[in-house]
């Protein structure tokens, strides 16, 4: 049984060559008018150029930055000191060493020395910091600081006002 079923073309076909036809005037559908309501998406976005949130962000990664690299030179020179002691020692007591030997074991002490001289300078610089930045109830604060930053900065950007009046009727465009 063959299908009775127009095609989308035949439909096309026919209605195109109808002599009754009737051509139909479409205008677009006007947009309903706006709401009555304000907003200032975009004041935020223009006024907020400190960028607040992240500068805090930034802010909390140094202190955390600061404490972790003063801790890691701390064990740094220590484990340098100890193998400082160790090399002295391989040094004092050794009978027998090859001038390579010997030039190995001092370059070896050499390489620790110069560890340990650049955890210890720069532990001096990070010193008054870590003292600061390692109390952690200031470190959880600015970590609720960031979070409290950042809620008012969702709040402000997803502000709106609406009108409670007529009064800006005349100001608003369709």
């Amino acid at each position: 049984m063959k299908d009775r079923r127009l095609t989308p073309k035949q439909i096309d076909k026919l209605l195109a060559n109808n002599p009754n036809r009737i051509e139909l005037d479409t205008q677009p559908v006007p947009a309903p008018p706006p709401t009555p309501t304000l907003s200032f998406k975009g004041a935020a976005v223009e006024y907020d150029t400190l960028d607040s949130v992240s500068q805090v962000k930034a802010f909390c990664s140094f202190m955390k930055e600061v404490v972790s690299r003063y801790e890691e030179n701390q064990r740094r020179q220590e484990e340098a000191e100890t193998m400082e002691m160790d090399l002295e020692h391989a040094i004092e007591l050794a009978q027998r060493l090859t001038e390579k030997e010997k030039k190995q074991l001092y370059q070896k002490l050499t390489d620790v020395l110069q560890t340990r001289r650049a955890c210890k300078s720069e532990n001096e610089i990070l010193q008054p910091l870590y003292n600061y930045f390692s109390d952690k109830v200031l470190l959880n604060k600015m970590i609720q600081l960031q979070g409290t930053v950042s809620n008012m900065k969702e709040i402000i950007s997803n502000r709106m006002y609406a009108c409670r009046t007529s009064i800006l009727d005349d100001f608003r465009t369709p």
